[in-house]
């Protein structure tokens, strides 16, 4: 077992380990439910369905640990260093992680309805796929590029949220706040916005192909202008069509053809 044994014997005893040394510590599936692990650091450590839920993990260092199916819930993840962490299915409802830095942490399907991610730094996570984002707290929240396709966003808050070149095809943001967020070529394909706020966002070069729109505040101007867009683009296509079918075939000319006007092709 990796990590200082000390420091992983008092944890197992007592729960508290603030600070202590559990880099590559193999601690899978345990109960260490409230436990005081603030400042600790855990970068590959094996935490494999470890039952974390009320615990303060507070400006740890967890990057690249295996925190798969995870019980994060209601825990304190402020300021954690979680880069390449593995939280795939974990769950992290009511989690406090505002100031973390989750850079290309995979965070397919975890759950972090009404977590507290503001000011959270997710650039080039792109493994944010299926994730429960309910009701979550993304004020300002770096997102750029990340891979929001089929989240689950129902009432989350993402006003000034930087979601420029995101995917979100498919994504649920029924009623969710986007007001000021930069929305910059993001893929809004089939995505869901009845509801939404989106006053003040920037929308340049977004996808809102087949987004739904009923109800959605400060979009009208944008919506239509991406409408225009995209009928012009069809019309274009439709045109490039047409006068692709009337080229003229090879071979000879039909008998009721008069002879003139287009030579056949492949002849002088």
């Amino acid at each position: 077992m990796a990590g200082n044994n000390a420091h992983i014997k008092r944890l197992l005893e007592t729960k508290q380990c603030q600070g202590g040394d559990l880099n590559d510590a193999h601690l899978p599936r345990l109960n260490l439910k409230g436990a005081d692990l603030s400042g600790a650091k855990l970068k590959f450590a094996n935490l494999n369905g470890v039952q974390l839920s009320n615990a303060n993990l507070s400006g740890a260092d967890i990057s690249f640990a295996n925190m798969v199916m995870a019980d994060l819930v209601s825990s304190d993840m402020s300021g954690v260093d979680a880069k390449g962490v593995n939280l795939f299915e974990a769950q992290m409802t009511s989690a406090h992680l505002s100031g973390a830095e989750l850079i290309c942490a995979n965070l397919v399907k975890t759950n972090l309805s009404e977590a507290n991610l503001s000011g959270t730094e997710i650039d080039g996570a792109n493994l944010l796929i299926g994730s429960q984002l309910t009701s979550a707290n993304l004020i300002g929240t770096q997102l750029k590029g990340a891979n929001l396709g089929h989240a689950q966003m129902m009432g989350a808050n993402l006003s000034n949220a930087d979601l420029s070149e995101a995917r979100l095809v498919g994504a649920d943001l029924r009623d969710a706040n986007l007001s000021g967020a930069n929305l910059s070529s993001a893929n809004l394909l089939n995505a869901n916005l009845s509801g939404a706020n989106l006053s003040g966002a920037n929308l340049s070069g977004a996808n809102l192909a087949q987004a739904k729109l009923d109800g959605a505040i400060g979009i009208y101007i944008d919506h239509h202008t991406v409408m225009r867009q995209q009928e012009a683009q069809q019309a274009q296509t439709h045109q490039s069509n047409l006068a692709y079918l009337s080229l003229p075939q090879s071979g000879p000319l039909p008998n009721n053809a008069s002879g003139s006007g287009l030579p056949r092709l492949g002849l002088p």
